[in-house]
């Protein structure tokens, strides 16, 4: 059977550890979605309606291969909100929201949660030892404005076992039915420690 090769974010693997509720700064560049992968915003905690302090996540750019000090990873996106704290299927760019925020998103941000997400090419065995990066094309536009699905995925061209790349893998999520010698192979895996905003040795 062929692989469904589906792109659909980071979806967690086995329990929700932890999660936590982020603004997204007025007007964003990028749309924030369902199982989208998001960082930290070096701007800090911002006061809102609704949460108060809280802190926000990184909106103006897609992560790059190799995230840098100033945006760590926090994790994935659970949920989207809008300003008044409605359910939405995903934030759109240049959502203005209140003036202050576009909306919120819960986000399983502990460093320990592992995720299943599709990887894009074909792997090997020898693939196991490297980091992976994360794409989602222009601006993480969702799969489907109707759901809000993430279309991130996890991206072979440039893995390497440079540290500061963000995703390693474990293994496949469904061996019985995906082929990973094949596009479209759903991987365990989870945000490298190095890349992750609360694991321990990081920079804050």
């Amino acid at each position: 059977m062929a692989n469904a090769d589906v792109d659909f974010g980071f979806l967690p693997w086995g329990p929700v550890l932890r999660a936590r509720l982020y603004a997204v700064p007025t007007a964003p560049t990028i749309n924030i979605c369902l199982n989208d992968i998001v960082a930290n915003d070096t701007v800090g905690g911002i006061v809102t309606n609704k949460l108060g302090l809280v802190g926000t996540v990184y909106d103006a750019a897609v992560l790059g291969d190799t995230p840098s000090d100033e945006y760590k990873i926090l994790g994935s996106v659970l949920a989207c909100f809008n300003e008044d704290m409605d359910p939405v299927q995903y934030i759109a760019p240049a959502t203005v929201g209140d003036g202050t925020v576009a909306g919120y998103v819960l986000v399983a941000d502990h460093p320990a949660q592992q995720f299943v997400a599709n990887v894009g090419e074909a792997l090997t065995a020898a693939n196991m030892e490297l980091n992976y990066p994360i794409d989602g094309g222009t601006l993480y536009a969702p799969q489907s404005t109707s759901t809000g699905i993430s279309a991130q995925f996890i991206k072979v061209t440039n893995a390497a076992v440079t540290n500061t790349i963000p995703i390693r893998l474990y293994g496949q999520a469904y061996p019985g039915v995906d082929v990973y010698s094949s596009a479209g192979c759903r991987m365990i895996c989870q945000i490298n420690p190095e890349c992750h905003q609360f694991a321990v040795g990081t920079t804050l």
